[in-house]
């Protein structure tokens, strides 16, 4: 192939626009390969543009979405008419236990595992079987049913050995021996990827709660029908629900908080907002890889002037213009050809990195990212489009300089020179441009990021400590059982060596676990008629919490240490929450309470504000219960709980004895999520760390593309002034003017660039917005100090050459013409 050829006698220019065209191509097939399988492609299931979730909008302080209560899910399905059908799921977890009868032993270490529990209409909704045995029955999903439990495939594998008699076996779920009836595909990964095992729903038709919103629902649509018209039904069939379900929620309650029915594509429900990052760091490496085809198009343009008097000859002889633009074009295919087969190895590398830091910040469906046909049909798209872009500068210009001018001069002349110069020039201010865009939407979110970083999240995570433990119902019956584990926890792990606090929580600041929201009625702010009480999340904790937290006393006590056979009526509130219901003064013996048929509790004490939910958003009007707390007639106490401990040292020092000690207590708990408070905190900005460490590559590649490009530009424009330069040299100009000429030069072809960047950035840094924290998309310290850094790169830029320059000996270069 004469391309080929021809190329092989240019090594080092082939290597260099090789190289870079497979970073350009590379970057942005990586990325695009993310935002392919996460936002592109459909859901695993038949027919998944017809699936949908539920939920409810309500115009309700602390609180503006719902999902779906037993008695909503049992209504809607009996009265819509735009559903094949509707299925209930809670997502959660469970202990794990061994298999019944297979001599596991005492030894045997129980698992904490993803589970959630469904209706059967789920698996009929998602058109879903299993592998081995069969699904759900609808006697399964019945009070008193045989136990039973699905498991996935993966669990089956790296749990049970693929052992095929697992299926018609018990295994012990959360304590209960249940019999395994199918083993679901690897690929069915509903809710969630982390979901390895599913249980019948339990939901009572008999025993409903129209107010209890624990559930969620998929449905599939009927043919024809849109997921706002499906809404729009739901929303007329709502007001009814309390005549066929009565109970808390009323037709006068739902009038008041304006409560909606909502449907929207399940796809969107699983994606969330993480699509929004994705579009942002795919349009940058789209940026990317047009500075790279801009650069390899000026390496392309010196080559073509390079042969400009070869070229002009040819012509002269009589070579067609189609001829001659199908060299270029075919040594373009070429290295963009090599370039592109670099690039999928390159994307290779960077989907692995992408699959890493995705999973860091919980992006959904990182796990199907795989290489695919679509994949590769936009890696060969890019990569032709790319030959053309590289191809299209040098061919136009070459086809527009005359024969006769380029034999004239030797492809020197002064207007041939001009036009060379404002070619490239354009081309290196192009780059200059998309580089600013770039490092503008880097620097914003760096400013996002250290405003988020300075963020008190309400504690001190320093040295602390926190692991979670689940304790299964029918090991533990009571309130009193489950606290007297607490108890005997706490007591043990305060005795080791360095630990200085220790504390118990339902939930921990910055972590979804565990997360309760619930309505408050305050005593001296009655509700108006038809007035609903305020949303606020509650944490159920111990005497010991909020020094193991870090989280200071404002005002009052804490609780008292548990009593398993007491349920004090005292609760705990945050600044914030006492400041919105009684300003200006004491929230000290107020009271309040959690249900309106429960006793006053009185509040004892006022804590620091916390980062409740997420380090950007308000600190939360919490309230802090006690371990041991009234509900109605009797007591409750939660069997998920948080242990918090605080060391005196290091917490990897203390870690290792926590977790035996609980394991001690009871070997059939499984000690999960062990993790230093630090990785909260660092979790709470991961999506603006992941965005601002993408960005921040691109921006670094963007910029030395950029010094690269200016480089070439002053470089050749140098070689083309050497006699000008030499003859003013000559005439008695100092070395320090010639160089800051050319200094002068790429400040002028930068300060061109910047300024087409700054009206790219104003409108595109826009994008970032939902993205940021307490930062303009527009911020002029952001815009400004991106500006500076690249005329400052281009004066760095221009200084080999132009100290080569002024070095020139004028003799040698008048000679040399």
């Amino acid at each position: 192939m004469k391309a080929a050829r021809r190329l092989l006698r240019a090594p080092s220019f082939a290597f260099a626009a090789l190289l870079t065209l497979a970073l350009g191509i590379g970057a942005a097939t990586a990325v695009f390969e993310v935002v392919d399988a996460v936002l592109l492609s459909p859901l695993p299931y038949p027919d998944a543009g017809r699936l949908v979730g539920l939920s409810h909008t309500l115009a309700v302080s602390g609180i503006s979405e719902v999902d779906q209560s037993d008695a909503s899910y049992l209504y809607y399905r009996g009265a819509s008419h735009v559903f094949t059908d509707i299925g209930a799921y809670s997502a959660g977890a469970v202990n794990l236990g061994a298999v019944d009868g297979a001599g596991a032993g005492d030894d045997a270490r129980p698992e904490r595992a993803g589970a959630a529990r469904i209706t059967p209409s789920v698996l009929s909704v998602l058109r879903a079987a299993p592998i081995r045995g069969r699904a759900f029955a609808a006697d399964d999903d019945v009070p008193g049913a045989a136990p039973v439990v699905l498991i996935g495939e993966r669990l089956w594998r790296t749990t049970y050995g693929a052992d095929p008699g697992i299926v018609g076996r018990r295994i012990r779920v959360d304590g209960v021996a249940r019999e395994v009836v199918g083993i679901m595909p690897a690929a069915f990964a509903f809710p969630d990827a982390s979901t390895e095992l599913w249980l019948p729903s339990g939901i009572d038709p008999m025993h409903t709660e129209s107010a209890t919103f624990d559930w969620q629902a998929v449905a599939r649509l009927r043919d024809g029908v849109t997921p706002a018209s499906a809404g729009a039904e739901l929303t007329r069939l709502l007001p009814r629900l309390p005549e066929s379900f009565p109970g808390r929620l009323t037709a006068s309650a739902i009038a008041v908080t304006q409560m909606r029915a909502v449907v929207r594509p399940l796809r969107d429900i699983v994606v969330g907002d993480v699509g929004r990052v994705l579009w942002v760091v795919l349009g940058a490496v789209g940026f990317v890889l047009l500075i790279a085809c801009a650069n390899v198009a000026n390496l392309f343009l010196v080559r073509a002037e390079g042969r400009q008097r070869e070229m002009a000859v040819r012509r002269a002889l009589g070579a067609g213009r189609p001829a001659m633009l199908g060299e270029f074009l075919g040594e373009a295919a070429v290295v963009a050809a090599l370039g592109g087969a670099l690039g999928l190895v390159l994307a290779a590398l960077g989907v692995h990195l992408l699959r890493t830091l995705g999973a860091g910040m919980n992006v959904p469906r990182i796990t199907e990212v795989h290489l695919s046909l679509p994949v590769l049909a936009f890696a060969v798209v890019v990569t032709a489009l790319a030959a053309l872009l590289v191809a299209a500068v040098p061919a136009l210009r070459s086809g527009a300089i005359s024969p006769a001018a380029a034999l004239a001069g030797s492809g020197r002349s002064a207007t041939v020179g001009r036009e060379r110069r404002r070619a490239r020039s354009l081309l290196v201010a192009a780059q200059v441009a998309l580089a600013l865009v770039l490092l503008a939407g880097a620097g914003l979110m760096a400013r996002s990021f250290a405003r988020l970083r300075s963020v008190r999240p309400g504690f001190d995570p320093a040295h602390a400590l926190a692991l979670r433990v689940s304790l299964p119902e029918p090991s533990y019956r009571t309130p009193e059982s489950v606290a007297e584990f607490d108890i005997r926890a706490v007591d043990g792990i305060a005795a080791l060596p360095g630990v200085e606090a220790v504390g118990i929580a339902s939930k921990l600041p910055l972590d979804a676990e565990g997360k309760q929201d619930t309505a408050v009625w305050v005593e001296d702010h009655p509700l108006r008629p038809h007035e609903m009480p305020g949303i606020h999340p509650v944490a159920y904790v111990s005497a010991g919490f909020f020094r193991a937290m870090g989280i200071p006393l404002v005002a009052g006590r804490t609780f008292d240490r548990v009593d398993p056979a007491r349920a004090p009526l005292d609760v705990v509130v945050s600044r914030a929450l006492a400041e919105r219901y009684w300003k200006g003064e004491s929230a000290i013996g107020k009271r309040i309470r959690l249900n309106p048929r429960s006793p006053w509790s009185t509040v004892i004490g006022v804590a620091g504000d916390v980062r409740g939910a997420a380090l950007e958003q308000p600190p939360e009007q919490m309230v802090y219960c006690p371990l041991v707390a009234a509900q109605g007639a009797g007591r409750w106490t939660p069997r998920d709980v948080a242990i918090v401990v605080r060391a005196r040292g290091a917490v990897s020092s203390i870690e290792g004895p926590v977790r035996a000690t609980v394991r001690e207590l009871d070997p059939a708990i499984p000690v999960y999520r062990s993790r230093p408070l630090d990785a909260l905190v660092s979790r709470a900005s991961a999506r603006t760390s992941f965005t601002l460490l993408l960005l921040g590559i691109a921006s670094a590649m963007s910029l030395a593309l950029g010094a690269v490009g200016i480089y070439g530009v002053i470089s050749y424009t140098v070689s083309l002034r050497t006699r000008e330069i030499g003859v003013r040299l000559a005439l008695g100009a100092r070395p320090a003017d010639v160089r800051r000429m050319v200094s002068r030069q790429a400040l002028a072809l930068a300060a061109a660039g910047v300024v087409a960047g700054l009206a790219g950035a104003a409108v595109l840094t826009r994008l970032l917005a939902a993205l940021l924290y307490e930062v303009s998309p527009t911020d002029p310290v952001t815009l400004g100090g991106a500006a500076l850094l690249l005329l400052l790169v281009a004066v760095a830029a221009s200084w080999l050459p132009a100290r080569r320059a002024s070095a020139v000996d004028p003799g040698i270069a008048l000679r040399g013409e």
